[in-house]
């Protein structure tokens, strides 16, 4: 009989603790199942524009060429922009910018934006020069002659916040003077003073 007690005492102690951790489990997903918020989109690489392709693209490539960038439109809607500096006497930088413009449903446009900085170290090597020696011939020895090349030391897309937020603030400022100018332009000029009454 105790026995007996003792083996219904553990299956009811084992049906519990399932019954308790199957209705934790379904506690658990009632509170995440379908009502976890979908993240915003913080990219730093894109901006939505309320202009058109086209016109966002124009601004775009000035924006690039007012920062000394070298550009080239790949497309309608692409545009690629080249720029170097010296780092130091042995380093130089090119960082390289692919803009791609595109269409959205409601009429805009979104601005999508990678910059890719490369680096280049200068590396010094020895060029060996021939000298004549009349009873052994010929021998090169390095004598002071080098090569100086640039190598490819880094490859690395950017992805510092602050940089796309300044190319974007600047196609928004182009823009805003964009609009501005053809405000300009498409105003009627005023209408001539009308010619003095005749006597």
């Amino acid at each position: 009989m105790n026995r007996f007690s003792a083996h219904r005492q553990l299956r009811l102690g084992l049906l519990l603790a399932a019954s308790l951790a199957l209705s934790a489990c379904g506690s658990f997903g009632s509170r995440t199942a379908g009502k976890e918020p979908t993240p915003p989109n913080d990219s730093p690489f894109q901006k939505p524009f309320a202009v058109d392709a086209q016109t966002a693209c124009a601004a775009a490539n000035r924006a690039l060429l007012g920062d000394g960038y070298l550009t080239d439109a790949l497309s309608a809607d692409k545009i690629k922009g080249r720029k170097s500096y010296r780092t130091d006497s042995d380093r130089s930088t090119v960082v390289e910018m692919t803009v791609v413009c595109l269409p959205d449903p409601d009429g805009g446009s979104t601005l999508y934006a990678n910059g890719l900085r490369s680096t280049y170290d200068l590396k010094k090597s020895a060029t060996p020069a021939s000298i004549g020696v009349s009873v052994i011939g010929s021998v090169s020895l390095p004598i002071g002659q080098s090569a100086d090349s640039m190598v490819k030391t880094l490859d690395e897309t950017i992805t510092e916040r602050e940089f796309y937020r300044k190319f974007f603030t600047a196609v928004e400022s182009i823009l805003h003077s964009m609009g501005a100018e053809a405000g300009a332009k498409g105003k009627t000029p005023p209408a001539p003073p009308a010619p003095p009454a005749a006597p």
